[in-house]
């Protein structure tokens, strides 16, 4: 049996529910009132002030040293050296021998 929109607003509800029901209405309208007299603020994130600063470069003798330097460093020094070492594993074992030569110079 299929009722009609008409039926079940016309039966009446029980007390919570229309307490409820009224509730939830109130609620919508404060909610629109809120939303139509709410006033529009500009945002702040518009009016940041950038500052640019000026870096000066730094000299090339700082930079650190590339993988083909390492490269050369380690063939110059007899380091067989494994292809899939890291950049740091390889300044690692170059700094190593460097150290273990300079040692048994002395």
């Amino acid at each position: 049996m299929i009722k009609s929109a008409a039926i079940i607003k016309t039966k009446a509800l029980a007390p919570w529910k229309e307490l409820r029901l009224q509730k939830r209405k109130l609620k919508k309208a404060q909610t629109a009132e809120r939303r139509a007299t709410k006033q529009m603020r500009p945002s702040p994130i518009g009016r940041r002030v950038v500052e640019v600063i000026e870096v000066p470069e730094t000299p090339a003798d700082d930079s650190p040293v590339t993988r083909e330097e390492m490269l050369q460093q380690a063939e110059s020094i007899g380091l067989k050296v494994d292809k899939r070492w890291s950049d740091a594993t390889l300044l690692k074992h170059i700094e190593e021998l460097a150290w273990a030569t300079q040692n048994d110079n002395s």
